[in-house]
């Protein structure tokens, strides 16, 4: 019971974080209920100069390396949970610190999706919560230490009706704000695969 109360914590504490980002909003239409954050005093990371900037292709299953961080995308899964017109999806990333010294990666700073539209999404405290509770091993992602490697989920929440999308990773290593550098993976709504059986509790 311990544990179960300290990951109900960790989940609120993040959420708190989250819910204090500046200028975060949720438009009203279904079709824009995915969970939208913009950085930077209301501006997206398209808009800084500095920030995704150089480009770096990448399609599922696929494994590079950028500054020394080593990364995978290795499936997305649709939860099958729909909440408040939301669904939850999960995506399972391999990510490997190569440098010399342990480096610091976490979802909302590292990971964001954008929609065809060009909007930025990012990772979802109520499907982080949801995980916590229900996904057996769950674990956040949080410091690396060099030379190690984290397999684990990103959460995200996404409007029913979202097919098609990028998902966009920071190689940022020994510089937590060295956004410069993006790892983009084209998603087609065929991509996705439901969770497998036993997935949740």
């Amino acid at each position: 019971m311990k544990i179960v109360k300290n990951l109900k914590i960790a989940a609120l504490i993040f959420a708190a974080v989250l819910a204090a980002a500046p200028m975060s909003s949720c438009k009203d239409s279904n079709k824009d209920k995915s969970i939208v954050y913009t950085n930077y005093a209301g501006k997206t990371y398209a808009e800084i100069p500095g920030v995704a900037e150089i480009e770096h292709k990448l399609t599922m299953n696929e494994q590079t390396e950028v500054k020394g961080t080593s990364y995978k995308l290795n499936r997305i899964i649709d939860s099958g949970i729909v909440k408040d017109g939301t669904k939850f999806i999960y995506a399972d990333v391999t990510i490997t610190n190569n440098t010399d010294t342990a480096c610091e990666y976490t979802a909302i700073n590292n990971f964001y999706i954008i929609l065809p539209d060009k909007t930025e999404v990012s990772p979802a405290a109520t499907a982080q919560v949801y995980a916590l509770n229900h996904l057996s091993g769950f674990e956040k992602l949080s410091v690396i230490d060099a030379g190690q490697e984290w397999n684990g989920y990103v959460s995200f929440a996404l409007a029913e009706n979202v097919g098609d999308f990028s998902f966009c990773f920071f190689p940022t290593g020994k510089d937590y704000n060295d956004k410069e550098n993006y790892i983009r993976t084209e998603i087609a709504s065929t991509d996705l695969i439901s969770a497998p059986e036993g997935m949740f509790n």
